[in-house]
Order: structure tokens, then sequence, then C-alpha cells
């Protein structure tokens, strides 16, 4: 896990990518610009799904499920509570200029510790289209497989390259986890992989059984719940 973006491997499978392909034909979209805070606002040139559109639900579902049952989600992300998922296009020369994504968001309000893009489509099937991070130690461009995700902290910069030709499709959604400081998450998620390497040579050794109750003790110190 880098400290800046986690890609998680097929978060969607095949059959849930399927679904989801019958379902995006009959979503109504419209314009992204009327979702975005005031800033984003002015950078932001893409479709976004109506927020009532019945096919937008099943997919929800679909994602939802998928987060729930997603072991590296739930270790790097520690949630607590995730925004309902939103479908949004790119057609050609449509793009999201450089922004950081509001602080607080929904009705009751929750924090944005993290966001989340989930890739709908075939990186070959379009040009463009990369999510751009700004990290301190530069940008980082990131176009994964189809059913591929990537989570990354919301403090930082970022974009969408423009669609130089055929379409960008993806779900995004943001995380209030129940650790707020990413620094802290990541000693977390360092632990458990430590702790996941150790037992599978012994689940039950001394040293595994230390490194789960350090785990433990921290989240307990570090969670706001």
């Amino acid at each position: 896990m880098s400290k800046y973006f986690i890609q998680i491997p097929s978060l969607l499978r095949p059959d849930e990518l399927d679904r989801i392909d019958a379902l995006l034909p009959s979503i109504d979209f419209a314009e992204g610009k009327t979702t975005a805070s005031m800033a984003a606002r002015e950078v932001k040139n893409n479709l976004q799904a109506k927020e009532n559109d019945r096919s937008l639900f099943q997919i929800q579902e679909i994602v939802d499920r998928a987060l729930s049952t997603s072991p590296l989600f739930n270790i790097a992300a520690l949630p607590k509570r995730v925004y309902p998922p939103l479908v949004s296009k790119y057609g050609t020369g449509q793009y999201y200029g450089w922004h950081v994504d509001s602080p607080v968001m929904g009705d009751p309000a929750m924090r944005t510790d993290l966001a989340m893009t989930i890739f709908l489509k075939d990186p070959t099937s379009y040009e463009g289209g990369e999510l751009i991070i700004q990290t301190a130690t530069g940008s980082v461009a990131l176009k994964p497989a189809k059913g591929d995700a990537v989570l990354y902290p919301c403090q930082y910069l970022h974009c969408v390259n423009e669609v130089k030709s055929g379409e960008r499709v993806a779900v995004v959604t943001w995380i209030q986890s129940n650790v707020a400081n990413p620094e802290q998450r990541q000693i977390l998620f360092d632990i458990n992989q430590v702790h996941a390497m150790m037992s599978q040579k012994d689940m039950h050794s001394p040293e595994a059984n230390l490194l789960l109750q350090t785990h433990s003790n921290l989240f307990r110190m570090w969670a706001e719940v």
C-alpha cells in the first residue's frame, strides 16, 4: 500500500461486471457539474447518473456487496461509512480538472477521508482518461484494468485527463474511515500485512499473536466510533 493510493485488483468479479454492463445503457445521465462543489464545478466536464435512476440503485447494490466482502478494501480503508456510489461517464473531449473533493458530504454529513474510483471499461477501449493523483513525490497516472479500483486519501489534488477517444465509465465513492489519520491507517495496514505473512508460517506463534495484539490495541486507541 502506497501512502498515496492503493490499487485493488478485481474488486468487481466478471459476473458483477457483466450485470453492470447490462444496466449501463438504461442509465439516465445528467451533467456532472450539478453535483460538484463551487470550485470543482468550474473544472468538471463529464456526465453523471441521476441520483434517482433505478439502474443506478442496482449498481450501488452490486458495489456495496463487493466492498463489504473485499478483505483488502476493509483492511486499507477501515470503513465507518461509505457514500452512495455514483456512476460517471466521460466521452471524447471530456475531463475533470485539478480539484480536491469536498471534506464533508451527504445528509447526514460524513467526513470524506478516502476516495475510490472503480473502473468499468477496458483501458484499451478509450484513449486518455487517466486518474492523476498529485503526491509529494510527483504526479501518478492510473488507468487500471476493468473491475479494478483505486483508493486514495482525499487531501490530495487529483484530476481525470481528457478522453481523446472512446468512453471512460467508472463508479466513484467516498469513505469515512474509523481512523481519520492517514499515517495511522498506513501503520495499521502495514502491521496487518506483516501479520498475514507471519500467519502463513504459524498463525498461533507468539510473535503473530503479539503483532495481532498490537494491531488491535492501536486500532482501539485511534478508532473514532
